[in-house]
C-alpha cells in the first residue's frame, strides 16, 4: 500500500520471515525545498490486536474521525479523517537501535479514502 506522490510518501507492505512470521516495511519520503528526508524499516511489528482492529472498523464505518495505531520501537500510525472526507495519515517511523525516528503527513483525499482504509484494513488482518 503506497500513499502520497512520488516525492511524498508512505509506503507499507506485508513481508513474511523464515518460519511464516508476518512483519511490515515501511518506507516513508519527504521532499521540499532542494530537501529529501527518507526513512526506511524491514522489519516492523504493527498493533493488529482484537481491540485495533474494532478501532479501525469504526473509523472506517464513520463512527469516530482518529484512530490511533502502534508500530514497534516507538512509532504509529495517526489516521484523521476531516468533514470533508480526506484522512489526514501521520506517521512516525522509528528505529530503537539506531536512536533515530522520522515523522510525517501524507493526505489521502476524500474520492480514495474507501479504498485506502480497504487496503489498510487488508494490511491488519494479515499481520498477525
Amino acid at each position: 500500500m503506497r500513499i502520497g506522490s512520488d516525492q511524498n510518501f508512505l509506503s507499507i507492505d506485508l513481508s513474511t520471515l523464515d518460519g511464516g512470521y508476518t512483519t511490515l516495511r515501511a518506507e516513508a519520503v519527504a521532499t521540499a525545498f532542494g530537501r529529501k528526508f527518507t526513512a526506511s524499516h524491514e522489519n516492523l511489528m504493527i498493533d493488529s490486536d482484537d481491540g485495533t482492529r474494532q478501532r479501525f472498523s469504526d473509523f472506517e464505518s464513520f463512527k469516530c474521525e482518529l484512530v490511533e495505531i502502534c508500530f514497534s520501537e516507538g512509532g504509529w500510525l495517526r489516521l484523521h479523517r476531516d468533514s470533508h472526507g480526506r484522512i489526514a495519515v501521520r506517521y512516525r517511523i522509528g528505529c530503537s537501535k539506531a536512536s533515530a525516528a522520522m515523522e510525517g503527513e501524507v493526505i489521502v483525499e476524500g474520492e480514495f479514502a474507501n479504498e485506502f482504509c480497504r487496503q489498510f484494513d487488508t494490511l491488519l488482518k494479515g499481520h498477525r
